[in-house]
């Protein structure tokens, strides 16, 4: 098991003092990796004397560091944690049993809710454009009925049954070692964001199945340490990270119609919110967003950003 540290010092321990409980029956070597934290991270994770710590030097960014902390165990089940997770007792051993008894199966994730038990949307399709365009173009009476649960859009409910996923939010992976077949669970190229959408669809493109098991809730706080590093700026990382993914996958032209579509859905919605007169959050998060989207329909995906200066 891996867990990857940035200043989230309190949220860790909280973590980690869950996980005995969480794991239950399971032989799980728990490892830390911190990423140079300015906080107590490290001394955190250290006095928990049945936790490995490792201490990189410099901040090197999600994905190396977990690819770190999964290395080199052998083990058949490979589990991602956030620190900012609360994990239940026996909801990581209920989700190991879940992965192993089908074979069919690569990765499994749990349902994430906020700690007052609000379900986040964590259960999503791939980006695409007929996903984009439906956001764009639907009503948002249609996002929550059958066509915004079918395309998993963001104000749709989350399935309510375990089910078949296009990919799942990284804060809890549960992972076959077997479907990796020798690479690194997360790919490297970016220092955050996206690494879960990619491994969901490099699995996918292998045949394997990622199951969302939605009655298994893990309490998750939600990009802890990105806020921290970027502040509300987290947001338009995310999208950079997501059209560097797309355009190597889909390509240039596509990636440019994708902007096309998130930057009109971000225009509207803050040309209805100005004529509904509600409060200015939405022309703040207008501000923050449609330039990503916008550089991007003019010049394509940004190259992979580094870490917080």
């Amino acid at each position: 098991m891996g867990i990857v540290s940035w200043n989230t010092a309190s949220l860790l321990e909280r973590c980690l003092a869950a996980l005995p409980s969480a794991l239950a029956w399971l032989d799980a070597e728990v490892v830390v990796v911190d990423n140079a934290s300015p906080d107590a991270s490290a001394e955190v994770a250290a006095a928990h004397h049945e936790v490995r710590v490792v201490r990189n030097p410099s901040n090197v960014g999600y994905a190396r560091a977990m690819n770190q902390a999964l290395a080199g165990g052998g083990a058949e089940v490979l589990i991602a944690l956030n620190p900012d997770t609360l994990p239940p007792p026996g909801s990581l051993a209920t989700l190991v049993e879940r992965l192993l008894v089908d074979p069919a199966v690569g990765l499994v994730a749990p349902a994430l809710v906020d700690l007052d038990g609000t379900p986040q949307w964590s259960a999503r399709r791939f980006p695409s454009l007929a996903v984009a365009a439906a956001a764009c173009l639907l009503p948002n009476r249609c996002h929550r009925g059958r066509i915004g649960r079918r395309l998993g859009l963001e104000l749709a409910d989350q399935p309510s049954v375990p089910t078949d996923v296009d990919w799942t939010i990284g804060a809890v992976h549960v992972i076959r070692a077997a479907a990796l077949v020798g690479r690194t669970p997360y790919d490297e190229r970016w220092f955050m964001y996206v690494e879960d959408t990619e491994l969901c669809w490099w699995l996918a493109q292998r045949g394997w199945r990622r199951r969302y098991e939605a009655d298994v809730a893990v309490p998750h706080v939600g990009n802890a340490s990105g806020a921290t590093a970027w502040g509300d700026d987290y947001i338009g990382r995310c999208h950079d990270a997501t059209y560097d993914w797309y355009e190597r996958e889909r390509g240039r032209g596509r990636v440019r119609a994708l902007a096309v579509l998130h930057a009109l859905r971000v225009a509207s919605r803050a040309g209805v919110g100005t004529l509904a007169r509600r409060p200015p959050d939405h022309l703040a998060a207008m501000r923050r967003e449609l330039p990503h989207h916008l550089r991007t329909v003019l010049h394509g995906a940004p190259p992979p950003a580094g870490p917080p200066t």
